[in-house]
């Protein structure tokens, strides 16, 4: 099989060489909506009936005749959400209905508890109210067939209660792929209590992070993937072959952490070209985060290889691993990242030719977000990432990032309103 390599592209022209790359199909699963919260549904899922089955009250009040009113009604019983009536209204007769009950047989309308005169077991209607006031009719939330949620959408919380809420208790997913982490450096160590950390720190050891990060990141954005392993190994050829090529026997996607420049101990390069990808691509046009390489392989396998840097990858996990999964897998609605817009208070290096990352202070004023972009010089300073509110996306035909500029933000902290 030839090997397709490009190396230091834009993200757009990486679309283009791997459009025709093959495209992942998991198998699939059925299960209860309250087991599948991240994963990716396998098909659309219609309404079973019209919800609400029957009418349903819309206010906590007193269910009676429309063509009563206005009146005096004698209460004679109570529905309460969670119970069917088993009633039937009678003339002259009212049923006390709590928000979301349903209606006894015989009755059009709810009056609001607020909009009676209450007399022991009498009420008085002072007006009169129109056929189905306050009331949820049949099918007045979903029509049976209506498609609640389209295949491809990452199942969340909030779509979950819709559909609950809709009488759709299960559904068929994609199976969550998995995904094995390798970082390499023989400087790093991952020590098991806060003592060791230090002594392996005074002794000029790296405590692993990036790892870490990209599996916080997956966890909290990519809940359709789980993360078998994280390993650390050092930089040795014959090390890292031995991880990645057990990594794609149980995984369907490695991502590597460092070791991906043009050093003489930067293996990944070598180590991925042996594997012999379909597809490979070696260098994206984005600072930080340009040594990124993607390959792809068959059956639904693909390594991605990230500077140790853990804003290097951080750049590289929003710009481009996210959105090449998720097009790998056919996903139509995610779980988004926070983003925002606002306004530069001061220049900044500019995209020219670049998806350029720079971290930033926000403050939200009268007019928006104000960001102020850190000056640093290059990825290696983490510690601006305790500091920074926000990461700045500058596009790559942007020549001047001057004070004005409305830029997007992906937010890392909510960010409150200066007080004037």
């Amino acid at each position: 099989m030839r090997l397709h390599e490009d190396k230091y592209i834009t993200l757009h022209d990486l679309d283009e060489v791997l459009g025709n790359a093959p495209r992942c199909n998991p198998g699939t699963v059925e299960l209860a909506l309250w087991d599948a919260v991240g994963l990716v549904l396998a098909d659309d899922v219609d309404a079973p009936f019209d919800t609400p089955i029957m009418p349903r009250a819309a206010y906590d009040g007193f269910a009676v005749r429309s063509s009563e009113t206005p009146g005096t009604f004698k209460v004679v019983g109570s529905v309460l959400i969670g119970q069917v009536p088993s009633g039937v209204l009678g003339k002259g007769e009212a049923y006390y209905v709590t928000t979301g009950a349903y209606l006894p047989r015989g009755a059009d309308v709810v009056v609001p508890e607020e909009d009676v005169t209450v007399n022991g077991d009498l009420i008085t209607v002072s007006k009169a109210y129109p056929v189905g006031k306050n009331i949820d009719e049949p099918g007045s939330y979903a029509r049976r067939g209506q498609v609640l949620a389209s295949k491809g959408t990452v199942l969340t919380p909030y779509i979950m209660s819709a559909l609950l809420e809709a009488g759709v208790f299960k559904a068929r997913f994609y199976s969550r792929l998995k995904v094995s982490v390798i970082s390499t450096g023989s400087e790093l160590v991952r020590p098991n209590t806060p003592e060791e950390a230090l002594r392996e720190f005074m002794n000029g050891k790296v405590i692993e992070s990036t790892g870490s990060l990209v599996k916080w990141f997956m966890g909290n954005y990519m809940p359709y993937l789980t993360v078998l392993r994280h390993v650390i190994v050092k930089d040795s050829y014959g090390e890292i072959m031995e991880s990645v090529k057990g990594a794609l026997v149980e995984s369907n996607i490695v991502i590597i952490t460092g070791g991906t420049g043009p050093s003489d101990i930067d293996y990944v390069h070598e180590v991925i070209t042996s594997l012999r990808p379909r597809y490979y691509v070696r260098g994206v046009k984005m600072r930080p985060g340009r040594p990124s390489t993607v390959a792809v392989f068959d059956d639904c396998r693909v390594v991605f290889g990230v500077s140790g840097h853990p804003i290097s990858a951080l750049n590289a996990l929003t710009l481009l691993i996210k959105p090449f999964v998720e097009s790998m897998l056919g996903i139509t609605s995610t779980i988004p990242i926070p983003r925002a817009y606002g306004k530069l208070a001061g220049s900044t290096e500019p995209g020219r030719g670049l998806w350029r990352q720079v971290r930033a202070k926000v403050e939200l004023g009268d007019e928006g977000y104000v960001v102020k972009p850190i000056r640093i010089t290059g990825s290696s300073f983490t510690s601006t990432l305790a500091e920074a509110d926000a990461l700045v996306n500058i596009p790559p035909w942007v020549n001047e990032a001057k004070e004005g500029l409305l830029v997007e933000l992906i937010l890392l902290k909510e960010t409150t309103k200066v007080k004037r």
